[in-house]
């Protein structure tokens, strides 16, 4: 517990002094130990190529390999790390978003095992800033543009964890090849390839024993299986994947009366605490507690019409259903649990919604269609195709209005119907040969995004019957572009890339509507031109120098021009006339690779106008509105080390901490904001992995994960970070074990979370967590 305005007047090594100097003094121990020449350098066996670590990633059976259809490019002018599918083995993972742990400057906000707002932030961002962010797997963008909010996460569902072959993660806008949502981060997954007849199976089991401050707790348990089966006949391979995930989260939210001027129900069970304001507050129950049952199937499949063209097909379904309730602290004299109305507590009056505790339910059903296509052309050109559609079929929140325990078998209520939303990509990439000393990229690019959202109100929550509408909202918008980008190495050791990207994009049809009346809203154009510039030198053969610049426009989504909603725990306003933001990075990197390791400094830079902030009020329920903020500029550093038989032989050391300063520098809508620091983004950020194969058969893994604590709010007024709606510091160990019993049977086991440490970015995050699990593969 601590006021984070003192926090912020120390310098970066005693931001968290152990750490700090344990990650530097292991930066000093490994370049000690590296050897002193190297002739060819190596990571993990693969050659690496000067820019970037080139590996391969392994697979756990014979026959998979690394899918390169989607991969970021090899010679993109930014930092871009690889992360292979052997080192997911070292991770307690049970969901796809949980591959980017321990990753330089990223964060994945899973509040608990199957939370589907599994949001990314990044250098630049905040988690509750997701469209800054594009996610792909095999080139069919995941990333759910939609809106840019806690309920806009990208759709890590739509793949099995045990399909990734390799991460590629790109920091910042320095690639003409992608859209302007790249300003922050651009994560390309690629799953596994067959070569040959593959099949696996595996289950897993979770466990955690939550208890909050305020003296109550639980245990909340889980499993996940998932089922692999692959093969390669001549021209002709297919992937077959499904998964189920059921999991009982830990309670997000807690329930905050308000004060009354009314006499109520005398009660008992209230429970004092502080706010991030400092001030005291009462605290009556556990809110928000959903058990989730959530099942993937996914089918990919290629065929080789000749050595030179391929055509792929992908059709994924992921569907979740969730049960949400919660549970008051309250007593009546009875000794019955109070859940709404007016009521007292040792001469004080307060009141509570009466939905504060009620039960809601949610059922979505998505579907991902894709087409792709690689063809090598006469005189050495490359041309590659990608096309997708992501349809959200299914999408319905039933809540109850009423009280427990009444609400439990019904009563009147909201139907909220989001169904029949989505989006469609289209992109057309030409690659050049080598003309002479240079190499071309040219391409296309196309997306649309449509949303509609009605919302009923019921007579019945539980059978959504007798519905009347309440409100709408719908819009789209939609986005042209082209590119070019060449790749000129001018003399032997100099390589200038320069590249620019068009985008014309419009939002129109944004409507907004109650039972009676509809406002359709005007269309709304915007064009932009982003260059893109870096010139790298190799210094040596195993050194490395670049300085990139990037420039990046993003769009607002539907969701912030025309999509509001008045839900049982939250209200959000929309704004039509938000200005797209717009960002100019500068990044100046040095790389160096010695003997078995990498070596990694970079310093970062990014000015951001007009960027779009959702503020959330702490009110009942919570209140967002969307604004553009004039000038925001984060400036940063980061180290990173990755290597292999460091020291010792048979340890994998991948190591980061990155320092980041954001601040607003000017705002006319606001102008006391100026000179605030920009809210979600840590000071630092630090993971260390060290994974230890301690026989042929047996490894084991030790994990750190550490955040400063951060601002919530644009006013920087929450300085109490440790509480329920804070944003805290933490410090999270990791372990896990594998074992091979025989080369087709393996166990796991795990702990997430060792210390038991309580921290928060607004809710809750878990307890400690054991897993437990059990894979054959053929």
């Amino acid at each position: 517990m601590h006021d984070r305005r003192h926090q912020q007047l120390r310098p970066l090594i005693q931001a968290r002094p152990t750490l700090i100097a344990s990650l530097v003094s292991s930066w000093i121990v490994l370049w000690a130990w590296a050897p002193a020449t190297v002739a060819a350098a190596e990571v993990d066996g693969a050659p690496v190529q000067i820019g970037e670590v080139v590996v391969q990633g392994q697979s756990d059976s014979h026959s998979a390999t690394v899918a390169e259809q989607g991969a970021i490019p090899r010679d993109t002018p930014g930092v871009v790390v690889r992360v292979p599918r052997k080192d997911l083995k070292a991770i307690n993972q049970v969901t796809t978003s949980e591959a980017l742990r321990y990753q330089p400057d990223l964060d994945v906000r899973e509040r608990f095992i199957g939370d589907t707002n599994a949001l990314i932030g990044g250098r630049d961002f905040s988690v509750l800033q997701p469209a800054r962010a594009l996610v792909y797997v095999d080139g069919l963008l995941i990333s759910n543009l939609l809106g840019n909010n806690y309920s806009y996460p990208p759709k890590w569902g739509v793949i099995s964890p045990d399909d990734i072959g390799r991460v590629d993660i790109l920091y910042g806008p320095f690639s003409a090849l992608y859209p302007g949502n790249s300003m922050g981060t651009t994560v390309a997954i690629q799953t596994r390839k067959p070569d040959r007849l593959a099949a696996s199976v595996q289950s897993q089991w979770l466990s955690q024993r939550y208890n909050d401050p305020y003296g109550h707790g639980d245990d909340f348990s889980g499993n996940q299986q998932s089922v692999h089966l692959a093969d390669r006949r001549g021209s002709f391979w297919y992937s077959l994947n499904a998964s189920r995930l059921s999991n009982a989260g830990q309670p997000m939210m807690y329930a905050v009366p308000s004060a009354s001027n009314k006499t109520g129900t005398p009660v008992t069970g209230l429970v004092q605490d502080t706010g991030t304001d400092g001030q005291p507050r009462m605290i009556a129950g556990q809110t928000s507690q959903s058990q989730v049952l959530q099942q993937q199937q996914s089918l990919r499949m290629g065929y080789a019409f000749t050595p030179d063209i391929e055509a792929t097909a992908t059709l994924g379904h992921w569907t979740n259903h969730a049960d949400t309730t919660g549970y008051t602290f309250l007593r009546d004299a009875n000794g019955n649990p109070f859940y709404s109305g007016t009521f007292t507590e040792n001469g004080r009056n307060y009141s509570l919604r009466s939905s504060m505790f009620s039960p809601s339910r949610n059922t979505e059903e998505d579907w991902l269609y894709g087409l792709g296509l690689t063809a090598k052309l006469a005189g050495g050109w490359t041309l590659s195709a990608n096309a997708s559609k992501y349809d959200i079929a299914e999408n319905t929140t039933q809540s109850a209005s009423t009280a427990q325990p009444a609400a439990n078998t019904g009563g009147a209520g909201k139907y909220a119907d989001g169904s029949g939303t989505g989006w469609q990509n289209l992109d057309l990439k030409l690659v050049s040969p080598k003309l002479g000393a240079h190499q071309l990229t040219a391409g296309v690019h196309e997306d649309q995004y449509h949303l509609s959202s009605l919302v009923y109100g019921t007579t019945n929550w539980l059978a959504a019957t007798d519905l009347s509408l309440n409100s709408v909202y719908a819009g789209k918008t939609r986005t042209d572009a082209a590119y070019l980008q060449d790749v000129w190495t001018f003399l032997p050791k100099w390589t200038l890339t320069v590249g620019a990207r068009y985008e014309r994009w419009k939002a129109y049809d944004g409507q907004l509507g109650n039972g009676s009346t509809t406002l359709d809203y005007a269309a709304v154009r915007h064009n932009a031109f982003s260059p893109k510039a870096a010139l790298a030198w190799t210094v040596t053969d195993n050194w490395l120098l670049r300085l990139s610049y990037g420039a990046a426009t993003r769009f607002p989504t539907v969701g912030e021009l025309f999509q509001g909603t008045i839900a049982q725990d939250s209200i959000v306003n929309n704004n039509p006339n938000l200005q797209p933001e717009r960002a100019q990075d500068l990044d100046l990197t040095s790389e160096y690779f010695h003997g078995n390791g990498r070596y990694r400094v970079s310093l970062f830079q990014s000015r951001i106008r007009n960027a779009i902030y959702q503020q959330t009020s702490l009110d009942t329920p919570p209140v967002t509105n969307y604004q553009n903020i004039g000038l925001v500029r984060t400036r940063g550093i980061e180290l990173a080390y990755s290597g292999h038989d460091v020291g010792i032989r048979g340890l994998k050391v991948n190591a980061n901490v990155s320092y980041a300063q954001a601040r607003i520098l000017a705002n006319p809508f606001n102008p006391t904001y100026v000179g605030n620091t920009a809210p979600g983004i840590p000071h630092v950020r630090a993971n260390l992995l060290l994974d230890y194969a301690v026989t042929p058969a047996l490894s084991a893994s030790v994990g750190v994960r550490y955040a400063s604590s951060q601002y919530g709010s644009l006013d920087n007024s929450d300085t109490y970070a440790d509480t329920y709606q804070g944003r805290s510091a933490y410090t999270v160990v990791d372990t896990k074990l594998n074992y091979a019993v025989n080369r087709h049977v393996s166990v796991q086991a795990g702990i997430d979370n060792l210390t038991n440490q309580r921290y928060y970015a607004y809710h809750p995050f878990p307890s400690r967590t054991f897993f437990a699990g059990v894979k054959w593969q053929l």
